[in-house]
């Protein structure tokens, strides 16, 4: 089985101004054709560095891949690397990335400088595929039986580049053999699951390999994988795997698979329904209809919302009532359901969802310590609240509050599909 490496180069992912998405992104690509990453690291824009640690790698994995260091400026130092490791005797330029450039030059009506006509200049014992949305190619080389690829850092030309580096290693006729499969779980603790399958995942073949990956917007995903193998027969046994899970979990807890989303399956299950909804948020600030907005063809069934942070407005607006607030607070039952009903008229919508909560850090009581949240949902003949405590900062509690509103309506329209 093939193994790789990562390895970012830039200084801006060290010091955190940037977020590293392109190994994320290369490492599931590559699982996709069966290439396993054993390790992924950045290093800064320092060459004595990067040939240092490079060289480390040769041997030890079949494919290295790097990305970024490849740019115009002074401190883009990777090809000035990839010239020693290469063991290459002179930069010369590339015909097709040369073409490209001044192309790209003309078209955009700019100056052709030398420092982007230099972009072209390749080590001699390299190889290139052009890159036709930028400036830096990719260049590559084998060395001590590992395959380095180079890739530029901008994010859509490393994309663009990828699979011109996955068909260059299917050359070595590799076979295809990981197998994955994600349910995605809410409304149900990581203990709790894990107590629930362990008599399920204790009868688990041994070459399948259960996580569990939790994440407050999405809930907790299983992931069941299998490596290096007959692909056929490990996804019949996966499906079969999966199969069991849907009987021990059921749709209360399986709210779908791979990439679907909370908002996606709620979107879905109104249109199946036929059935539209607005909602009306006060602590969410706008986070439930941004998602669900986010969803194309939601136009079909989502009506509006209104977003009541203060309570003038879920008085004067919602029409919840002045006795509710004064009694109960905007933090109560009677108020989270007076919301949800307002809306859902206001929008004339078949549901409506509402919260009303204390994200923090500040706000809390005894009686109402932050987290408090309270979730209203209404329809036809039917209007209720829900009491969650959430622990947590208030990014955290903003976001498990809209995944519970969420759940909570996809809840309530399985009953009545």
């Amino acid at each position: 089985m093939l193994n790789a490496c990562i390895c970012t180069i830039g200084d801006e992912i060290l010091i955190g101004q940037i977020v590293d998405s392109n190994s994320a992104y290369i490492a599931e690509e590559l699982d996709k054709v069966g290439i396993r990453i054993d390790k992924i690291v950045s290093l800064g824009d320092n060459y004595d560095v990067i040939v240092s640690e490079i060289n480390q790698l040769f041997g030890k994995y079949s494919i290295i891949i790097t990305t970024g260091g490849l740019g115009p400026t002074k401190d883009d130092v990777t090809k000035k690397a990839l010239m020693h490791l290469s063991s290459s005797n002179e930069m010369i330029y590339d015909k097709r990335q040369s073409a490209i450039i001044s192309n790209n030059s003309i078209q955009k009506g700019i100056h052709l400088s030398q420092t982007n006509k230099d972009q072209a200049l390749i080590p001699d014992k390299c190889r290139v595929i052009p890159n036709k949305l930028g400036t830096a190619p990719c260049i590559y080389f084998s060395k001590n039986n590992s395959l380095i690829f180079s890739l530029p850092g901008v994010p859509y030309e490393m994309r663009f580049l990828l699979p011109d580096i996955i068909e260059i290693i299917g050359k070595n006729n590799f076979i295809n053999s990981n197998v994955h499969r994600t349910l995605a779980t809410y409304g149900i603790a990581e203990s709790t699951l894990s107590d629930l399958l362990d008599k399920w995942e204790a009868n688990l073949p041994d070459f399948i390999k259960l996580a569990y990956l939790p994440d407050p917007a999405r809930g907790i995903r299983l992931r069941l994988s299998a490596y290096n193998g007959n692909r056929q027969l490990y996804s019949q046994i996966i499906d079969n795997q999966v199969k069991s899970l849907y009987s021990i979990l059921s749709e209360k807890f399986i709210y779908g698979e791979e990439d679907d989303t909370l908002e996606k399956v709620v979107i879905g299950l109104l249109r199946k329904n036929k059935v539209s909804i607005s909602t009306a948020e006060s602590c969410t600030g706008g986070n439930i209809s941004g998602l669900l907005t986010s969803v194309p063809g939601s136009s079909s069934v989502y009506k509006g919302s209104i977003i009541a942070y203060s309570n003038e407005i879920k008085e004067n607006i919602l029409n919840v009532k002045h006795e509710t607030l004064n009694h109960f607070g905007a933090v109560s039952k009677e108020c989270a359901m007076e919301m949800a009903s307002g809306v859902r008229t206001i929008c004339n919508s078949d549901f409506s969802l509402s919260v009303t909560g204390i994200a923090g850090p500040s706000g809390g009581t005894v009686e109402k310590p932050v987290g408090t949240v309270w979730i209203g949902i209404a329809g036809p003949s039917y209007c209720d609240a829900f009491l969650f405590r959430l622990s947590g900062d208030r990014l955290r509690n903003t976001i498990r509050s809209t995944a519970n509103a969420l759940n909570l309506i996809r809840l309530k329209l399985i009953d009545i599909s």
